[in-house]
């Protein structure tokens, strides 16, 4: 049925193996030592060398052909942001609904650092007919500035400062000014991501004075994060996800001022640079301010963060560190616990069939760990995954094949892995 019937002429000199052997080469062999990816040529004088990794000679335009054939371009790259924070959902669908039902005095606020004076070496060319300008390729720098700002999405209206660092002082200075330009008696909502200065102690303290609150000094990150956030004072900072800074939407602004201000900028001193970048906000209030809506409401990353961590799984990668697996793990527990039915049965179905599969990759990342602490949250987080997703399947399944594949996954099963684990870690936790 999918198999090829048999032609006529020459038998092909590459059989599926062997194409097999030459992706798996090329596209996840790592390469000469100091290089980080292959050429065609590169490629083809190394196999020439080593004719034993593919019992067969091949040459560059070969490989080529193998590669086009399957619609790979492994000399291609994009960047892409994972998820990482194990609540990332929940404070997620607090800022779209900020947004949906924006307060009346909502801001959105950001640093944008390390701004270049950059000034070019000769004049630009202007543009001509069927020719684009030319700019000159070689610049000089003149120093750098930073951008504070201060994004009202319902309006559009920017509020900003140049500063040449953006220290605690700073900030609260900046951040200062800012509130005192406010009705007195408004209630202030701010969105900023985890950045060290957003929740330390000087700026918890400018902040409950601005409140006309008392603050008693916080221990750690989480607590003042949580008394910040708390809506029983006139200023309310409204924390973004940890890597979610794209949710903030003065990202959007700050790609306009790069866009049209700084691009094709000539800046022969900060002091310029800084010039421009008031005037082009006072442009932007002037002209072009108009509200920022927010139409995203994430219906399609929880599928994709599974998947993503699928992936992961499936290609067994060494670069994978504890932490990181640590939080991947209490991540896909959070989603399976309160967002079951946004991701498809199958994708969770994969995850489980991968897990079980690739134990023995897990258990030896975890093993690896250099703390017992570390051994003990991850082990405890893939435990109760498993278990969250073999009775989440179990109640859901409809057909035999998928029963029965759960079923096999509930021989890990909850209990009966911690008691395993527990003698382990519990005698140097209680030491700690």
């Amino acid at each position: 049925m999918i198999s090829d019937h048999p032609r006529h002429g020459r038998p092909a000199t590459f059989t599926q193996e062997i194409c097999l052997k030459t992706i798996a080469f090329y596209c996840q062999v790592s390469p000469l030592p100091g290089c980080s990816a292959w050429s065609l040529r590169w490629a083809e004088a190394y196999l020439q060398e080593h004719p034993e990794l593919l019992d067969c000679p091949i040459s560059h335009s070969s490989i080529q052909r193998i590669l086009k054939k399957h619609a790979l371009r492994p000399h291609r790259q994009k960047y892409f942001l994972q998820i990482t924070d194990p609540d990332f959902f929940p404070k997620m669908e607090h800022i779209i609904e900020l947004y949906l039902n924006p307060p009346d005095y909502l801001f959105c606020f950001d640093e944008c650092t390390g701004i270049q004076a950059l000034q070019r070496l000769t004049p630009d060319l202007p543009a001509e007919k069927g020719r684009a300008y030319s700019k000159e390729f070689q610049y000089k720098r003149n120093g750098t500035s930073n951008l504070m700002a201060f994004l009202h999405p319902t309006t559009g209206q920017l509020f900003g400062r140049c500063t040449p660092d953006h220290n605690t002082q700073t900030l609260n200075g900046v951040f200062t000014e800012h509130v005192n330009q406010q009705p007195d008696e408004a209630v202030l909502h701010y969105i900023c991501d985890n950045y060290s200065t957003h929740f330390n102690d000087e700026f918890c303290k400018t902040v409950a004075k601005l409140s006309d609150v008392k603050y008693t000094l916080l221990k750690t990150g989480k607590e003042r994060r949580a008394w910040l956030q708390s809506e029983n004072k006139r200023i309310v900072i409204h924390f973004l996800p940890f890597h979610g800074s794209w949710l903030n939407m003065i990202e959007i602004w700050f790609g306009l001022l790069k866009k049209k201000c700084l691009k094709d900028g000539w800046f022969e001193s900060v002091t310029l640079l800084r010039q421009a970048i008031y005037d082009f906000i006072q442009t932007w209030n002037t002209y072009f301010a108009h509200p920022f809506t927010w139409t995203y409401r994430g219906e399609d990353l929880y599928g994709k963060v599974i998947r993503r961590f699928t992936k992961l799984l499936q290609i067994e990668s060494r670069q994978m560190e504890i932490d990181f697996l640590t939080k991947q793990l209490l991540l896909m527990k959070n989603v399976a616990q309160r967002y079951w039915i946004q991701v498809d049965n199958e994708d969770w179905q994969q995850l489980l069939d991968l897990i079980i599969q690739k134990a023995p990759y897990i258990k030896e990342l975890i093993a690896c760990a250099a703390k017992p602490k570390q051994r003990f949250e991850a082990d405890q987080n893939l435990t109760e995954l498993i278990s969250i997703l073999s009775d989440n399947l179990v109640h859901e399944s409809t057909n035999t094949v998928s029963y029965y594949s759960v079923c096999s996954a509930q021989k890990i099963s909850h209990r009966t892995y911690e008691i395993e684990h527990l003698e382990e870690y519990t005698p140097l936790l209680k030491s700690a």
